[in-house]
């Protein structure tokens, strides 16, 4: 692993399934027409787009059961670098149903729960290769079983490493890792105001919201928005970009926030400036929007 590449972690990785139907009907056979089935997960479809950019990431995840074995096949088939720590649970198959005209539905499983030598043998398996990477990224629900601080600690063990961290999560695990200054975050507006503790229904208000959580992290606040596009708060808070969604046929919308974070973190490793990361964000979401789940050939 070259010390420019990006290594990944994905704590709770999944295969993704769809189910496409006409309609949902409550209290009815609903007849599933098609059915695809992916490696999945926010720390995956990051991996996958950043491959698909040009970038040679690693990806560290655990795999048990026969939903592990699914997921590392694909893996392979993507050629996508990756490093399996072994769990004897079984990891989850999230389930997207598509429908005509009610939109999307999204099933996810909370399951595995990790042992603490599971726990501690992913910890190493990150640890172990901070050294040989320049871009961190924690991307995800932290898995069941973690101490609610581990990705604090990988924060901290990053930065100790001279990467630069990029961090999506929510909930007390986002609360906690926040205060340890990762280089950036990327809360879509559920997630900001979730952090903020209110709801944001205008832009004046989310913006403030961003520079607070920028004061705390010392870092870039990345916000996503659908369809509004996404907006960037610099590290020294007066900084501020802002870019528009394009303009595209949506066919799908999983994983377009991971497709945005995965943008900035190609642009940024190419030394490009703030400008230039949101605005290969804001296309890498595009991209994404425009395919099938699961599905980066352009």
């Amino acid at each position: 692993m070259s010390a420019d590449r990006v290594l990944v972690v994905s704590t709770n990785p999944a295969v993704d399934v769809e189910w496409r139907v006409d309609r949902l009907l409550s209290e009815e056979k609903n007849e599933v027409l098609t059915e695809r089935r992916w490696p999945g997960g926010k720390g995956i479809n990051v991996a996958r787009w950043l491959r698909a950019l040009g970038d040679d990431p690693e990806l560290v995840l655990p795999i048990g059961g026969e939903t592990g074995t699914e997921l590392v096949r694909g893996l392979r088939q993507e050629k996508i670098d990756h490093h399996a720590v072994r769990i004897t649970g079984a990891n989850r198959a999230n389930v997207v149903v598509t429908t005509t005209t009610q939109g999307q539905f999204r099933l996810n499983p909370t399951w595995p729960v990790l042992q603490p030598m599971e726990v501690w043998g992913l910890a190493d398996a990150v640890r172990r290769r901070l050294k040989r990477c320049s871009r961190l990224v924690l991307s995800g629900a932290l898995v069941r079983g973690a101490p609610p601080d581990l990705y604090a600690q990988w924060v901290q063990e990053g930065r100790a490493a001279g990467c630069r961290v990029f961090l999506d999560c929510d909930g007390e695990a986002f609360r906690l890792a926040i205060k340890a200054r990762p280089f950036l975050v990327k809360p879509n507006l559920h997630e900001l105001e979730q952090w903020a503790g209110n709801a944001l229904p205008d832009f004046t208000r989310r913006e403030a919201a961003a520079r607070a959580l920028a004061a705390v992290t010392g870092g870039w606040v990345l916000v996503s928005l659908g369809a509004e596009g996404a907006f960037l708060v610099g590290e020294d808070h007066r900084s501020f970009w802002h870019r528009s969604a394009l303009k595209v046929p949506v066919r799908n919308t999983v994983g377009a926030g991971d497709a945005m974070l995965a943008g900035v973190v190609r642009a940024c490793g190419l030394g490009d400036g703030p400008g230039k990361w949101l605005r290969s964000g804001i296309e890498t979401s595009a991209r994404c929007v425009r395919r099938e789940a699961g599905d980066v050939i352009f």
